[in-house]
């Protein structure tokens, strides 16, 4: 999806149903950077409950985190070219997560304990496998790698979707929403 269509997406809905909040992640390309980062240190997540999409807000900003932890808290309104800063970092590629494929599925999620001490979530035609920890009550999903079945053949997913669906397991499992 293009940032501007995100970008109407969160405003609607802050217009319309201001208690609800979407999550998204945010690629930026390559040729953003100096130095080479891999896909992780490139992407962010961030949600709609940001000043940029509230209407009349008396300010405007884009809070964020990298997914690989390196970079919290950073305001992406002062570093993105879609943004209005010359030069800044290009977007390759954003999504919502509450809308990837399967992500309605997860309530009838399976679980599955691996040999090796890992854990697969089965959900849809998804399959998701994790470390699992935790953080005082809540469950943690360290993302490993993910499938997907399409046309009946299964395909590896990204890293970054594989994040993006324990992001939305770990609020399934913990009762956030």
């Amino acid at each position: 999806m293009k940032y501007s269509e995100l970008k109407q997406i969160f405003r609607e809905l802050k217009r319309t149903s201001p208690k609800e909040n979407l999550t998204a992640h945010i690629i930026f390309t390559e040729d953003s950077f100096a130095s080479h980062y891999p896909l992780l240190s490139r992407t962010y997540i961030f949600n709609s409950d940001n000043k940029a999409f509230w209407p009349s807000m008396g300010g405007y900003s884009i809070f964020a985190d990298c997914l690989d932890g390196t970079d919290q808290g950073v305001r992406l309104d002062w570093y993105m070219a879609e943004e209005g800063n010359p030069g800044g970092w290009k977007v390759q590629d954003c999504y919502i997560l509450e809308q990837m494929r399967d992500a309605a599925a997860i309530p009838k999620l399976s679980r599955t304990d691996q040999g090796d001490g890992t854990v697969c979530y089965f959900f849809g035609d998804t399959c998701i496998r994790v470390h699992e920890s935790s953080e005082g009550q809540k469950l943690r999903l360290g993302p490993l790698a993910g499938d997907q079945t399409a046309c009946g053949e299964w395909t590896e997913l990204p890293i970054d979707r594989v994040h993006g669906y324990c992001t939305l397991l770990e609020r399934y499992l913990n009762r956030e929403g």
